[in-house]
């Protein structure tokens, strides 16, 4: 079973956390001073927030906030469609970058929102539901890796 076919309470507990750690071991490495922004597992009802308080991103730059995003074994980045329209809000006050975290080959990238979105226009994008029926879009990783590459 891959991780998108889960169930959303094993989904919940993994996602995010390496793509994090690999964030905040890179931005050290780069020098790159970051604190930390968004929501993480808080002892609240998230799924009861706005949205855009729930889609908070996880980072704070002074270039301007970073989501993490992290994929698998199957190289499919999956955005759901909501957080992306409020990672869009989010860019209104302050550019937002995205940090890939590839787990299955150890590799990350950096891109911008815009470049993200022009990706959406690839003839591999794709837009698919979870089990749960919300919408998301998935892209191939080769999109922002470079084959061979450690991004």
């Amino acid at each position: 079973m891959s991780f998108r076919e889960g169930r959303w309470e094993r989904r919940f507990e993994a996602m995010g956390d390496a793509a994090e750690a690999a964030f905040e071991e890179w931005a050290k490495e780069q020098q790159r001073g970051f604190i930390r922004y968004g929501l993480n597992r808080p002892p609240i009802a998230v799924h009861r927030l706005p949205t855009r308080v729930r889609y908070t991103p996880d980072y704070l730059t002074t270039r301007g906030f970073v989501e993490c995003q992290g994929h698998g074994r199957d190289q499919l980045i999956k955005m759901k469609v909501e957080k992306l329209g409020c990672l869009h809000w989010w860019a209104d006050l302050h550019p937002v970058e995205l940090f890939l975290w590839d787990s299955h080959h150890k590799r990350s990238a950096m891109t911008t929102l815009h470049d993200f979105d022009d990706a959406l226009c690839e003839p591999d994008a794709k837009l698919q539901h979870f089990p749960e029926r919300k919408p998301y879009f998935e892209l191939p990783a080769h999109l922002f890796f470079e084959v061979g590459g450690d991004g």
